[in-house]
């Protein structure tokens, strides 16, 4: 109950925003890209960039890392797209997140090696760390920007698309373009990294996974419908019950709702009726027409 009260403030939403975008920014700089592994996205479109103008423009950075930069510049149009079409509190905390992040991956002194010469020990943690700074960035509400925010965009133009799929489609191409301009190996270790990375994010990230919530209450449940409608936007089914043990009338309320949304659940109840009964079940399969609130 702490956390979800802790979560419940955007100043509060904007620290683990933080949080999360110095984690993934470590996981890149001490991990995957003193290995030679790219990431996905557009930090490794970034990285792929850099690595093209080192090689072939003769331009040497030194200790320094352009990928930071570069991510930033490439996150500029996406970051007024997200301006002109996404709510006010996630364009500022994506803002935020796409400035630390090409921030913190500057401020990295390269080559720096946390596991020097073991480049499948850093894909895996590379993969972890930057998998739990996205997810984390995610279950506040944010985005890393690049191509979350085009997905999600494009999701209210033609809901066939999801993010995921665009993601990995960006992710393909990357990778192809380190088949053919590096080695099958930079490539290998890449999938590995963006493997685990995915894992992670998918264990973090609360808002993709279905909850079913069935909330037993003495009261005729029409506050907390109308709460849970207004506020989480969700349908709310209700019919009425008969408590064996004391032999009273009850109302049963039946939501379908993500995990991240549960913790918003229980504030509502504990403000109209702190002496409901909720039962949740995590991981609930759902067909039909069911929101994905992202």
């Amino acid at each position: 109950m702490r956390e979800e009260k802790f979560l419940s403030s955007e100043p509060a939403r904007l620290v683990v925003c933080l949080a999360g975008s110095l984690i993934y920014a470590c996981g890149v700089g001490l991990f995957t890209a003193p290995s030679g592994i790219y990431s996905g996205g557009f930090v490794g479109i970034s990285q792929v960039i850099r690595t093209l103008l080192s090689r072939y423009a003769g331009i040497t950075f030194h200790n320094f890392d352009m990928a930071g930069v570069l991510n930033f510049v490439l996150n500029i149009p996406v970051l007024w797209l997200a301006f002109r079409h996404m709510s006010r509190p996630f364009f500022v905390k994506t803002l935020t997140c796409v400035g630390a992040i090409s921030f913190f991956l500057s401020l990295i002194q390269q080559p720096v090696s946390m596991l020097e010469g073991d480049v499948l020990g850093s894909a895996i943690i590379g993969g972890i760390l930057t998998g739990l700074g996205v997810g984390l960035i995610l279950y506040s509400g944010g985005s890393s920007g690049g191509v979350d925010i085009i997905g999600l965009y494009l999701m209210r133009k033609k809901p066939d698309i999801s993010v995921g799929r665009l993601g990995m489609l960006v992710n393909f191409t990357v990778y192809g373009i380190c088949l053919v301009l590096f080695d099958v190996s930079v490539a290998i270790y890449s999938i590995i990294f963006t493997t685990f990375n995915g894992v992670v994010v998918d264990r973090v990230h609360a808002q993709n996974i279905n909850t079913q919530a069935m909330i037993i209450t003495q009261t005729d449940g029409a506050a907390i419908s109308q709460a849970v409608m207004k506020q989480l936007h969700r349908g709310v089914t209700s019919w009425k019950g008969t408590g064996a043990y004391e032999d009273s009338q009850k109302t049963i309320l039946f939501v379908i709702l993500s995990k991240y949304e549960a913790g918003h659940l229980k504030q509502i109840l504990n403000e109209l009726d702190p002496h409901a009964f909720v039962v949740f079940q995590q991981g609930v399969s759902v067909h039909g027409f069911y929101q994905k609130h992202l």
